[in-house]
């Protein structure tokens, strides 16, 4: 069996390891299973960038040696391309060369439908939408006409467990949307005693801009810390936040530090996959709210980054985005909706710390294990 994937890990080259880390645990997952595994990616001229976040082209760009490191560091090299989009330039394997493999692939998993090569969409067997923003993905589409390219493949899946369910009041676009969390390499993420004595989190601020659907709109992460931001006077053990902040919003960033938030930089701690789990691993545990989208819609969302929380052994308190119809809550992952109840669990937590910490290694081995998600995804697809 041969299984592609597409996804962003070139397109965002700086201080975004996370976001490399939620399709490498595809890649490494699959491989790992013992299947042919491939990944491809077409970068767009704009997003060509140097250290400085100025334009380069692709061959200078920092996309490409940030690219060119990691098919390194993963023994991916014969495995993997990055291709400039209308032209020849390419890191790993050519265009030709993919254009070769491609009739043999039995599934295309396509992040986001960012995979647009026409040659390769019509060649591949079977094509999954793999949708990652749950809620803001069907309202771009409904409410903005954005073409999110949900057309043109055999299956849908959303990390998204509760959307289409009724309680969940964003569209479907008219597509049936099967579940899936997103999968973690056990192997990946040692369980060890965490170094320092925060809980903390990687984000972006503000990702992308609010949406309205139905007369309501629905803002990003940013507001619902906001609604907690006197949460680090109410406990007794440090917040962190791993935070990208736009220097526009100074204003908040000294907000944040003010109630007693601690705020590091991602240019040291998610500049590499290797030091992103290192931060996380470091860590005591995840204490993260949500985009509101999330939370308000009650989308079922569930994160790829608290995924590797989890599996390494830190318990995960997360604001709820209405997971606990289909997942056990309470030990290892806890939810909150406000600051009282944020309170409450990072008490329930320190309480016995030790007994929450294996119940979230147990979690991700029973729920998030990639041995477990992704023959689920071959299932979905028609194909185990």
């Amino acid at each position: 069996m041969r299984v592609m994937i597409s996804g962003a890990i070139g397109s965002h080259p700086l201080y975004s390891a996370g976001n490399t880390w939620a399709f490498l645990q595809y890649i490494i997952g699959f491989r790992n299973l013992g299947i042919e595994t491939y990944y491809v990616e077409q970068l767009n001229p704009e997003d060509c960038i140097d250290s400085a976040w100025n334009p380069a082209a692709f061959t200078e760009s920092t996309n490409a040696s940030y690219f060119r490191a990691l098919m390194d560091r993963f023994n991916l090299t014969d495995r993997v391309a990055l291709l400039e989009a209308n032209g020849p330039g390419h890191v790993g394997l050519s265009r030709g060369e993919i254009d070769a493999i491609a009739p043999d692939v039995d599934l295309l998993i396509n992040g986001s439908g960012r995979l647009q090569i026409d040659s390769i969409l019509r060649s591949v067997r079977r094509r999954m939408y793999l949708d990652l923003d749950p809620g803001y993905t069907q309202i771009w589409q409904a409410r903005y006409g954005g073409d999110m390219k949900l057309r043109g493949h055999d299956v849908h899946v959303t990390v998204g467990l509760n959307l289409g369910e009724p309680d969940c009041p964003f569209p479907t676009c008219g597509m049936h949307w099967q579940k899936s969390l997103p999968p973690v390499v056990m192997d990946e993420w040692p369980t060890r005693p965490p170094l320092r004595n925060v809980y903390s989190t990687i984000a972006e601020w503000r990702g992308f801009g609010p949406v309205e659907w139905q007369g309501t709109w629905y803002n990003q992460k940013a507001d619902e810390f906001k609604r907690i931001i006197n949460l680090p006077r109410r406990v007794q053990v440090p917040l962190e936040l791993c935070l990208g902040i736009h220097p526009e919003d100074d204003t908040d960033r000294s907000e944040l530090e003010i109630h007693g938030w601690k705020l590091v930089s991602p240019a040291l701690h998610a500049s590499t996959p290797d030091i992103y789990r290192d931060y996380v691993i470091g860590s005591r545990g995840e204490f993260t709210a949500v985009k509101q989208g999330y939370a308000t819609g009650r989308t079922g969302w569930f994160s790829d980054r608290s995924a590797c929380y989890l599996a390494a052994g830190r318990p995960v308190i997360m604001q709820t985005t209405g997971i606990e119809k289909y997942l056990p809550t309470g030990l290892g992952l806890l939810t909150f909706s406000d600051i009282e109840s944020a309170v409450a669990a990072i008490e329930t937590v320190e309480s016995n710390y030790s007994h929450h910490a294996r119940a979230a290694s147990d979690f991700a081995r029973e729920f998030l294990t990639a041995r477990r998600v992704l023959p689920r995804l071959l299932e979905l697809a028609g194909l185990n």
